[in-house]
């Protein structure tokens, strides 16, 4: 593993305790993500020991939105979430992450995934939504199908 580069943590490295050596940064606001005793004072280790906490560019936080966007992900990717990608594209760093669409979006960012637990994505997705009432597929998220009005729209695998 190269030390020279920026690993940005996602919550799984607190939650699991671990990371790879070499410079960290993670998102402001990640701390409210941190739920219990010990990932709280491993956080608080790490800040001792040079973890950067970053707020990113309002600029590379739009240029995630409209990449996860085009993938399907915005609608499942938390404001932390959208901040951890953005500091990966202004790093260039490794994202640190065990969650699917934050990986999916970073992978299409051409950005290099590490997952805390060893689950990483096997390919790249790109998502559409499906109605389940009358089965109209749209590229967009929306409350309601703009032909039934049904609310329940779920996310589908793009062929």
């Amino acid at each position: 593993m190269q030390t020279d580069v920026w690993n940005i943590l996602d919550t799984c490295a607190f939650l699991s305790q671990t990371h790879p050596d070499g410079k960290i940064a993670t998102a402001n606001g990640i701390e409210d993500e941190i739920v219990n005793r010990q990932s709280k004072q491993y956080y608080s280790n790490l800040k001792s020991k040079g973890l950067k906490i970053v707020e990113p560019q309002n600029d590379s936080i739009e240029y995630v939105e409209k990449v996860a966007q085009r993938t399907g992900d915005l609608d499942v990717l938390s404001s932390i979430d959208l901040k951890i990608l953005a500091l990966g594209h202004e790093f260039e760093g490794i994202i640190i992450s065990d969650d699917f669409s934050i990986q999916n979006a970073a992978l299409h960012m051409k950005l290099e995934v590490i997952s805390c637990s060893g689950n990483e994505i096997k390919e790249l997705r790109v998502w559409k939504y499906k109605c389940s009432a009358c089965n109209r597929i749209s590229k967009d998220k929306k409350e309601s199908c703009e032909v039934c009005g049904s609310e329940d729209i779920f996310r589908i695998k793009a062929k």
